[in-house]
């Protein structure tokens, strides 16, 4: 077995990492991603104190390493209240990281400030995950500032010698995109392992939860009306879990399922990912009206708990009606009326089926092998 000592170190930087949760999917990307490469080297996480919109740390021990425990190992944590130049350039010099892996393409401190110094240290090999950041609808938040940016990156060189981390192929796309010269690969983000247990779910009412962040990019609203206005047999409740950013918003949205009083609909807030499984575990379906979506954990992971899914096709997963897994729409109104009909007119057998069909399409194709050894290919273990 190979010693300690030969064992690579491996730098990953992201603005949240457990415990926090409320920034979503990039956490959960992070923190799988620090667990699988801890079967094989050692991993330093450099992050923030605080999670998305709190003020409380997640943690008490601040500025120092920390060790969490992993289901591959031990891996060392910085919750850092104040990280600057000076912190990075120690932080690199004690550690002597093989490679570095940052998550974001415009964090100022846990991507930009680090890459300085990165781009005079070559033997450190750089991998950037943009994180659906070069996609459509989020370079339509601050897209000035976000344009000049990426325009003197390209001028400069300041990103020739990064390795692009790009979790699907029409991300790879987008990169290519912006930075023609980029080097990508493609390695699927990693989702959470393949529950044990697929319980039965009630066949006296459909209930359909949207995970999320409750904020006006998600799309929400059209979701929701399309649920509001579903032909079914059965009692509907809709389960909104996500924390809370835009609370006009969430008033937008209580007042749009006032106009139905026979749907259900149920604000939960933001829920740790530790704590989803019994919420995924009674859904029939998940839903997501999104505009874009990277990868989508919450679609991923409804899946592996046996939950097919209700979803646009913004996402990278498609076709899923011939899979049995689900269905993806345009954002159409009459598609997602008549789409839905057809949802909640499935008899319990057929959808038993859809769930059974949801767990093995993600251990084929989601948390497989392949995806596993993509990942560590990055880092060339």
């Amino acid at each position: 077995m190979e010693s300690v000592e030969q064992r690579k170190r491996i730098l990953i930087s992201v603005d949240w990492f457990p415990p926090a949760f409320r920034a979503g999917g990039p956490i959960r990307s992070a923190a799988n991603l620090a667990s699988l490469l801890a079967k094989q080297a050692e991993v330093w996480v450099v992050t923030g104190a605080l999670d998305l919109g709190e003020s409380s740390p997640v943690v008490n021990q601040l500025n120092q390493w920390v060790s969490v425990p992993t289901e591959n190992g031990f891996i060392k944590v910085w919750y850092g209240s104040e990280i600057n130049r000076r912190f990075w350039k120690n932080t690199l010099d004690e550690i002597q990281p093989h490679a570095v892996h940052l998550n974001s393409v415009f964090s100022p401190v846990f991507t930009l400030l680090p890459l300085r110094l990165l781009r005079t240290q070559k033997q450190i090999k750089t991998i950037i995950a943009p994180r659906g950041m070069f996609g459509a609808s989020a370079l339509g938040i601050k897209p000035l500032k976000k344009r000049v940016f990426l325009s003197l990156s390209r001028m400069m060189g300041w990103m020739d010698n990064v390795q692009w981390h790009a979790s699907t192929a029409a991300e790879k796309h987008e990169v290519k995109a912006i930075l023609p010269r980029a080097q990508v690969s493609v390695a699927q983000n990693l989702s959470s392992l393949l529950p044990q247990d697929n319980p039965a779910r009630s066949t006296e009412k459909w209930r359909i939860v949207i995970m999320g962040r409750i904020h006006r990019v998600k799309n929400l609203d059209f979701g929701l009306k399309a649920l509001l206005k579903s032909v079914s047999a059965r009692p509907l409740e809709v389960h909104f879990i996500g924390p809370v950013e835009d609370e006009y918003y969430k008033r937008e949205l209580e007042q749009l399922a006032m106009k139905n009083d026979s749907v259900m609909v149920q604000f939960v807030g933001g829920v740790p990912p530790s704590e989803l499984k019994p919420h995924f575990q009674a859904a029939h379906y998940l839903l997501s009206s999104t505009t874009q979506e990277n990868f989508g954990h919450s679609i991923v992971e409804a899946w592996a708990h046996g939950c097919p899914v209700l979803i646009s096709d913004r996402t990278p997963w498609r076709n899923l009606s011939e899979k049995g897994i689900g269905w993806d729409w345009p954002l159409d109104e009459a598609i997602w009326d008549s789409g839905l009909k057809t949802a909640f007119s499935v008899p319990p057998e057929n959808w038993q089926e859809m769930s059974e069909a949801s767990r093995q399409f993600f251990s084929a194709h989601v948390r497989s092998e392949e995806a596993e050894r993509a990942n560590l290919a990055l880092f060339e273990l």
